[in-house]
């Protein structure tokens, strides 16, 4: 077990403080509906939250949880030292930030979710572009490489969802039509669930 391992734990637990935070924003969501619904606040204007806040959600939640693979497998090759630590708390600690931004802090101030999101989305996917590239390089940097036998198909189907997912995940920030932006993110989590169908035989 190398040094930065014992530290492995302090990190996913903030990791883990920013996955509540988007899934927080679910539940806020839900709430907010059903006291509308059901008449709890007659004054309150009805919200309409659409589909592009909860995939985006979505979509920040799956690069969550890859970014947490990318922590495990390199772990025990990490060197302790004050600039990893720093460097590694930086990007966890933007995760953050993107993972409070995704989602209105008060969903009754936007009556429309739609426009929440056209009005974050830059912020939001440029840093999840940034932190994604700069995953991929620690991953390059770090990983120890693995002898597998998987099938090359499986390897071909794993490459062109991550080219699909990719190259939609890098448009997102530049679409400002909310068609276009759903259809966006419905490919990104498609990429997502053809990468989780695979993942027991190629790792991510």
């Amino acid at each position: 077990m190398s040094e930065f391992s014992i530290t492995f734990e302090l990190f996913l637990l903030i990791l883990g403080l920013a996955m509540a935070e988007v899934l927080q924003g679910f539940a806020r969501a839900y709430k907010l509906q059903s006291r509308i619904r059901h008449g709890r606040e007659p004054g309150l204007e009805p919200v309409r939250i659409g589909w592009l806040v909860p995939l985006s959600a979505l979509v920040l939640l799956c690069h969550q949880a890859t970014f947490w693979l990318y922590l495990y497998e390199v772990r025990g090759n990490v060197p302790l030292n004050f600039l990893s630590i720093l460097a590694l708390l930086a990007l966890i600690g933007w995760y953050y930030l993107i993972s409070a931004a995704i989602w209105p802090e008060e969903p009754e101030a936007w009556p429309d979710f739609d426009a929440f999101y056209m009005a974050h989305r830059r912020f939001v996917w440029f840093g999840v572009i940034a932190i994604a590239l700069l995953g991929q390089l620690a991953r390059a940097t770090y990983s120890i490489e693995t002898e597998t036998q998987d099938p090359a198909w499986m390897f071909r189907l794993a490459d062109g969802a991550d080219t699909v997912g990719s190259l939609a995940l890098i448009a997102l920030p530049f679409v400002s039509h909310a068609r276009l932006a759903l259809a966006l993110l419905v490919l990104v989590l498609a990429h997502f669930a053809v990468i989780a169908a695979v993942s027991p035989w190629i790792p991510v």
